[in-house]
């Protein structure tokens, strides 16, 4: 949500990183770890929740009546990617792919929601839909 995409991704790395008794990490059945003491580890259910999330808002992020595609983007993923099917507030689901960084195409669906506002490669737009529609938006476009 800081838009410091150099910072998030060095979190998730740090979240994602294999556990060998240090003080975090992820273990080898994809439990996140804590370190509590010298001889003592427990299972860290906010880091399993919380980091996927976290990845997902680096690519999407929305709150009441906008929605906005990389907000948090890492030079490490910026070459080229898709996401498809992110729930997004207001009643929208989005599906991005991006090239060199910038969108290329997103297509957001209304499950229920009516109006927002999307914000990609550095222009916004209005976006209306009826409940079960969908709008594709291509590039800065």
């Amino acid at each position: 949500r800081l838009k410091d995409a150099d910072k998030a991704y060095q979190l998730v790395l740090t979240n994602l990183r294999p556990w060998s008794g240090g003080d975090t990490g992820t273990a080898m059945n994809f439990f996140d770890m804590y370190r509590v003491s010298d001889t003592r580890a427990i299972f860290q259910i906010d880091a399993n929740l919380g980091t996927p999330t976290a990845m997902l808002e680096m690519l999407v992020y929305s709150r009441p009546d906008h929605i906005e595609l990389l907000p948090a983007l890492p030079d490490a993923w910026a070459a080229s990617g898709s996401v498809t099917g992110v729930g997004a507030r207001g009643g929208f689901t989005v599906d991005v792919s991006w090239e060199r960084g910038r969108v290329t195409k997103a297509t957001i669906h209304s499950v229920g929601g009516r109006r927002t506002t999307v914000t990609m490669s550095g222009t916004t737009r209005d976006v209306a839909l009826t409940p079960g529609k969908s709008v594709t938006l291509h590039g800065g476009r």
